[in-house]
């Protein structure tokens, strides 16, 4: 039934809508509706994936769906953040490598679930909440080295995890 879907898909799509409501929020200072968004998106992506699951409606297109919105999202607001001078463009090229990472290892069948990748959304997720809450540079740097630390471990889990699963 087609209509199961209809209700975790609104809320996935509610994502893309999201970054561009937080592009232009955030470069126009309105700081606290950007933090008000960035709640709201992060709702969204907890709460499509338990109605899926709660009423049988997942499906790998529905994953997929819900990868490329967190992904729009994360890079419009660090695209946002760069455009801003917060953070070196190279931010973006760490974020982008890591999708297309996903995409590749996942061969466009049926999405790798490796256990490191999944939780690099959701610090990027909470990165982007703390560098608007707390607008320090040290912080920001802070944040930074802790997210190149976890891109690490998360590539090595995703490859290693791809590794296991073929033997």
């Amino acid at each position: 039934m087609w209509y199961k879907s209809y209700i975790p898909n609104a809320l996935t799509y509610f994502r893309f809508i999201a970054a561009v409501l937080f592009f232009y929020t955030f470069l126009n200072d309105l700081f606290l509706i950007s933090l008000l968004i960035i709640v709201l998106a992060g709702i969204t992506d907890f709460l499509d994936g338990y109605i899926a699951r709660k009423i049988g409606s997942t499906s790998n297109k529905g994953a997929y769906l819900d990868v490329t919105s967190d992904f729009v999202f994360i890079i419009t607001c660090f695209l946002a953040f760069v455009i801003k001078g917060w953070y070196n463009p190279l931010i973006l090229i760490l974020i982008i490598i890591m999708f297309f990472l996903f995409i590749g290892t996942s061969g466009l069948r049926k999405p790798v679930y490796d256990p490191v990748g999944k939780y690099l959304g959701a610090y990027l997720m909470v990165m982007i909440f703390i560098s608007i809450l707390f607008q320090e540079q040290l912080i920001r740097e802070f944040l930074l080295v802790l997210l190149i630390l976890i891109w690490i471990v998360s590539v090595i889990s995703r490859l290693y995890s791809i590794f296991i699963q073929k033997f």
